[in-house]
C-alpha cells in the first residue's frame, strides 16, 4: 500500500459508506491504523488535491475534539502539524481531525521491522527530535502525559525525520488532579505514578522516552499483567545491567539520565536536548551488538 499517493485501493474504499466519517471536503481512503477507540485514514482533499491523516474516534467525540484543540495551540516543527477539523452538523459524533501525513508510520512499525534494534546514530537523531518537543511542552508549562513509539511518527528516515502525536491529553502541569488515576500507557508510567497513582508531571515524560528508548534498542523486558507495577523497576534494573555490560554506549548513558528513579533528580528535557547535541558533536560510541543480561528476553510486540 503506498502511503504518499491516492491510489485505485483508496477509491475503492472511499466508496464503501462510513456514518463515522463527516460529510465534508475529505474523502476516506484506507486504514493506516486503529487504536484504543480511534481509527486513522488517508484521506484526500477534494479541493485542492491534498493527502493527510484523517482521525476518527465517534466513540470518544470528546476526546478528539480535545485533541484537535490543544494541537491548534501548539507550534514546534517536531509535533504533528494539525490541518483541520470537521464535523457533521447532524451527528456530532461524526468527526475527523486532520493532520499531516507521516510516510514512515510510526517509531513502532520501525522497531517491530527491526528485532535486533535501530542504529545508534538513528536512535539519538530520534530522542533529540522527540526531546526537542517534549522541551517546547515543558517549557509551555505542559506536559505530553503519553509518550510511546506508537505516537512518535516518521516524516521522513533517511534523513530522520519525526514528529510526536496524539496531543489529546496534554496538559498543564498546574491541573493535575491528585485523586484521577494517572493518565498514559501503563507500561510506560514513571516510579512515581505507580507508587501514588496519579501524574507527577514534566519527570512522567522523561521516563516514558527512557521506556521508548529501551524499545529502540529491542531491549524492553517481558512483564506478566499481574506484575505490571513492578515494570518501572524492572526497566530501572535492567538500564542499569546494560550500561555494565556495555560502558561504552552513548545511548545507555543518556539512558541512565532518562531512567533516574527519583523524579527530582531526572534529567529535565533541556539537559537531554544539550546531552545528545554534544554527543553527536563529538561522534558518539555505538556497541554495533548489544550485550544482554543472562537469560533476557526481549518483548517482541507491545
Amino acid at each position: 500500500m503506498s502511503i504518499t499517493a491516492w491510489t485505485d485501493e483508496d477509491v475503492r474504499a472511499a466508496l464503501v459508506p462510513q456514518n463515522e466519517f463527516p460529510t465534508c471536503s475529505y474523502r476516506r481512503g484506507t486504514r493506516l491504523g486503529r487504536g484504543a477507540g480511534a481509527s486513522v485514514y488517508k484521506v484526500l482533499n477534494v479541493k485542492t488535491g491534498g493527502l493527510f491523516a484523517g482521525k476518527v474516534s465517534p466513540q470518544y467525540a470528546d476526546h478528539l475534539r480535545e485533541e484537535a484543540r490543544n494541537l491548534t495551540r501548539l507550534n514546534h516543527p517536531h509535533i504533528v502539524k494539525f490541518i483541520e477539523y470537521c464535523e457533521d452538523k447532524h451527528s456530532p459524533a461524526a468527526g475527523v481531525l486532520v493532520i499531516e501525513l507521516c510516510a514512515g508510520g510510526s517509531l513502532q512499525d520501525k522497531i517491530h521491522d527491526n528485532s535486533r534494534g535501530l542504529k545508534g546514530e538513528e536512535t539519538l537523531q530520534v530522542m533529540l527530535q522527540v526531546g526537542r518537543a517534549v522541551e517546547y511542552l515543558h517549557g509551555e508549562g505542559l506536559f505530553h502525559t503519553d509518550i510511546k513509539p506508537r505516537n512518535i511518527f516518521i516524516r521522513s528516515w533517511s534523513p530522520v525525520d519525526v514528529v510526536l502525536g496524539d496531543c489529546a491529553e496534554v496538559m498543564k502541569v498546574e491541573h493535575i488532579d491528585p485523586h484521577q488515576r494517572p493518565y498514559g500507557t501503563r507500561s510506560y508510567w514513571s516510579p512515581y505514578m505507580e507508587k501514588y497513582g496519579r501524574n507527577c508531571g514534566k519527570s512522567d515524560d522523561i521516563w516514558a522516552l527512557g521506556i521508548s528508548l529501551l524499545g529502540t534498542m529491542a531491549q524492553w523486558p517481558r512483564c506478566l499483567v499481574k506484575q505490571e507495577k513492578l515494570y518501572p523497576s524492572k526497566c530501572f534494573n535492567h538500564a542499569r545491567e546494560l550500561h555494565k555490560l556495555n560502558p561504552d554506549d552513548d545511548r545507555l548513558k543518556i539512558l541512565l539520565r532518562l531512567l533516574g528513579w527519583d523524579h527530582h533528580w531526572r534529567i529535565t528535557a533541556s539537559q537531554l536536548v544539550k546531552l545528545i547535541c554534544e554527543r553527536l558533536e563529538a561522534r558518539p560510541n555505538f556497541v554495533e551488538e548489544l550485550k544482554s543480561p543472562e537469560g533476557f528476553q526481549p518483548l517482541v510486540f507491545w
